[in-house]
């Protein structure tokens, strides 16, 4: 297998990460972005890259982490579409064209449940704006047929990363003692690991047989209030005022944010990864902290 990955959206702090550990491992990387990266979203530029790679991995899209007005749903699904789209293009443009694509896919299409699992055979699947952009973001990526090249949508919990994401969020609010139960505390989280992430990817070019929808999470969701614990004991912070709903939503507003990312439960699983024999390094939400803390 050539040894070169194409990174699109790979500016942030999950994509960096992911360079970062692909070089490590001999890769060559190039990254795609409108600024600062190594190819730019030019049709030719992404045809020529593509065509010297084995991977591509689409991690490209607007934030979510805003007040969901008119403009910004149209940005958050408009960006998805378009990236897949530019990708999806420049592939039927390749001569040669890399045997994996990945495309980010997310959680947010499963019904909101606290007691059923999730996992990627689920049909009954949620309503909403989130879940609306997932779906037509898939129908783009699996609308493009491949024949030499293997596509998987890769629906992705809360990545936990230490220069990053929710995690750097939820640590501030705790150093500052608010690190309690935020809603009731029963609703799950379905979380990754940062290094579990990079270590599914590359689970994944090596397993020809894994295609499709493929759920990106720890196997053991964890509920809100056992989250915010362990990470207060992990922390060393023996106090957190809890947040009711009401103040969850009225917060959300000052901040900019919607309340069901917080609010809502995510119950996935990550089935496919677990039948097809992948060993998490970290499916202990306390080991995982303590990585990522210390």
């Amino acid at each position: 297998m050539e040894k070169r990955i194409i990174i699109a959206g790979g500016t942030g702090f999950i994509g960096s990460y992911l360079k970062t550990r692909f070089l490590e491992l001999g890769f060559e990387v190039l990254v795609v972005s409108r600024d600062g990266g190594d190819v730019t979203w030019i049709h030719e530029d992404l045809v020529d890259a593509l065509e010297r790679a084995s991977v591509v991995i689409n991690l490209a899209g607007a934030t979510i982490n805003c007040r969901h007005t008119y403009q910004n749903k149209a940005l958050i699904l408009q960006s998805r579409i378009d990236t897949t789209n530019a990708i999806g293009q420049a592939l039927l443009s390749c001569k040669r064209v890399p045997s994996l694509w990945v495309n980010a896919s997310a959680s947010a299409v499963y019904i909101p449940s606290l007691s059923k699992e999730m996992t990627e055979s689920e049909t009954e699947l949620a309503d909403g704006f989130l879940a609306d952009v997932v779906k037509q973001w898939e129908y783009t990526f699996f609308s493009y047929y491949l024949q030499d090249t293997r596509q998987i949508a890769l629906r992705t919990s809360v990545v936990l990363g230490g220069d990053g994401g929710a995690l750097e969020t939820l640590m501030k609010l705790t150093q500052y003692g608010l690190g309690g139960i935020q809603g009731s505390g029963q609703q799950l989280i379905s979380w990754i690991h940062v290094e579990d992430y990079f270590r599914i990817l590359f689970f994944l070019i090596d397993q020809s047989s894994l295609s499709g929808v493929v759920n990106c999470s720890a196997p053991q969701p964890s509920s809100n209030k056992v989250f915010m614990q362990t990470l207060r004991n992990v922390l060393r912070v023996p106090i957190g005022i809890p947040a009711p709903s009401f103040g969850i939503k009225i917060g959300a507003r000052l901040i900019g944010t919607e309340p069901e990312l917080i609010l809502d439960s995510c119950n996935m699983v990550p089935q496919k990864l677990i039948d097809s024999g992948f060993e998490f390094k970290y499916p202990e939400l306390k080991n995982a902290l303590e990585d990522l803390v210390f």
